[in-house]
């Protein structure tokens, strides 16, 4: 018999250090499939007649923590489980086996209309769902307003859902999710339904709950969305955890699902390094105006400071492990990110620009050298590299943040591309550069200047500086 983990009554002990906000343990769903219309009363009384069935294992013991603050995607075929997974996480449905134990206050938004009465008003149904999840009438009304501007829906906050556009559904139904102040936040594929002002201001909305430490599970089919939010993805597969690590690790690992029926080899040699390893990245090395970058094979080393506007030489090695002469052509890109940013500032691929590399017989190196301008400012960045079948994707390897960089920009600029700025000024007579001699400060000249002596400042003021 499954059972629930009661929820915690206060953010103190929901957050507990030791404690995950998602802990699903050898979870288990099983539907019954008819294979006939199902006999009514009076033929299971007088003919003892059943109808037949088979057991269909939607979840096929799923083992998954989720820490507080997580924001985790699930991805993978239609049917592998992943809604399953979700209405059992949110007690929709019960298990038939294993545990489900969930710590912290619940907002869901599975399906289209879930949890309305169509024949309620707008304005009754964020009552009823508020009541739903634990709130109060008190603190429904303080966040009625935010939510009725989120979901756009003021016109018709008084009108029956049932006469509500799917788009009005499902802005309701997200903003009311989301103001409910949830420790944790479930969220289906319906997003794809809202327009794209609304998806971008739900993903923003999503975004700001993981840099509160909420914990957000992600349903999508929209990869831009995954890469975007998460840095953790699970792909899914006949009711079973194929997958589960790193975002773009797991896209791939779907994509040559999507491609070939089958998921990559679990091949891994090293941290930041995984594939089938039929074709292995030997070597990276990168040369930024004269610095030397990683050697051949070697550990990656930093390399710079460099300058914005440098241009960088990238040489990837590939050696084949195996003999892949006749499978397909290779594919090897490189993937620029910054840690702290999504998505990816700069990704390319040869199979991208149309040029087809060769595989060479096994054991013998090819090397793809990427110039790059450098239009980046301040920060530090890696690079990742990797190798695939160019026609059917399958990955071959790929090495995680291969090559540190560090990049030195302009310190009057800030982000992360230089777009190289020419100011202008329309004002003449307000305008003193750094050689010039201004005015003083009361006939209105800057109140510090390079140049100047200082004699006609506020007193305290160079202090203060």
């Amino acid at each position: 018999m499954a059972r629930r983990g009661q929820q915690a009554p206060t953010a103190d002990a929901a957050h507990a250090p030791d404690r995950f906000a998602i802990d699903v343990t050898g979870l288990h769903e099983v539907f019954r499939v008819y294979t006939e219309r199902p006999p009514g009363l009076k033929e299971r009384l007088y003919r003892f007649r059943r109808a037949r069935y088979h057991e269909f294992h939607a979840l096929n013991g799923v083992d998954l923590q989720v820490r507080h603050g997580e924001t985790v995607a699930l991805i993978g075929p239609n049917g592998s489980g992943k809604s399953t997974l979700l209405k059992c996480i949110a007690g929709i449905l019960p298990a038939d086996a294993g545990e489900v134990a969930v710590h912290g206050r619940i907002a869901t938004l599975l399906e289209l209309g879930a949890g309305f009465h169509e024949e309620l008003s707008g304005r009754e149904n964020i009552y009823l769902n508020g009541a739903i999840l634990g709130l109060s009438r008190a603190e429904i009304a303080a966040a009625f307003d935010d939510i009725v501007d989120f979901a756009g829906v003021r016109e018709f906050i008084d009108a029956p859902v049932r006469n509500y556009s799917s788009g009005m559904y499902v802005r309701l139904g997200f903003a009311i999710a989301v103001h409910v102040d949830p420790d944790i936040l479930l969220v289906d594929e319906v997003l794809s339904v809202g327009d794209q002002t609304f998806q971008e201001k739900s993903l923003a909305q999503m975004r700001s709950f993981s840099q509160k430490g909420k914990t957000v599970v992600l349903v999508s089919h929209d990869l831009g969305a995954v890469r975007s939010l998460c840095e953790r993805t699970l792909v899914l597969h006949h009711g079973e955890i194929a997958f589960d690590g790193p975002t773009d690790d797991a896209i791939e690992a779907y994509q040559q699902l999507l491609a070939t029926g089958e998921l990559p080899a679990a091949g891994v040699v090293e941290e930041g390094r995984t594939g089938d390893l039929r074709a292995r990245i030997t070597g990276v090395r990168v040369e930024v105006a004269g610095t030397g970058g990683t050697g051949r094979g070697g550990q990656p080393s930093p390399v710079g400071p460099v300058a914005a506007g440098s241009t960088a030489r990238v040489d990837v090695e590939v050696t084949p492990q195996a003999d892949l002469i006749g499978q397909g052509g290779l594919s090897v890109g490189i993937n620029v990110r910054r840690p702290d940013v999504q998505p990816s500032v700069y990704e390319t691929r040869t199979s991208w620009r149309a040029s087809y590399v060769a595989p060479p017989p096994q054991g013998t190196p090819l090397t793809v050298t990427f110039d790059l301008d450098l239009g980046l400012l301040t920060g530090a960045y890696l690079i990742d590299v990797m190798v695939a079948n160019a026609e059917t994707n399958v990955l071959h390897e790929r090495w995680t943040s291969a090559v540190e960089l560090a990049v030195e920009g302009p310190t009057h600029d800030a982000g992360i591309a230089t777009l190289d700025a020419r100011v202008r000024i329309d004002n003449p007579d307000g305008v003193w550069p750094p050689e010039s001699h201004p005015p003083p400060l009361d006939e209105g000249g800057p109140r510090y200047h390079p140049v100047r002596d200082g004699s006609d400042e506020p007193e305290g003021a160079r202090d203060a500086r």
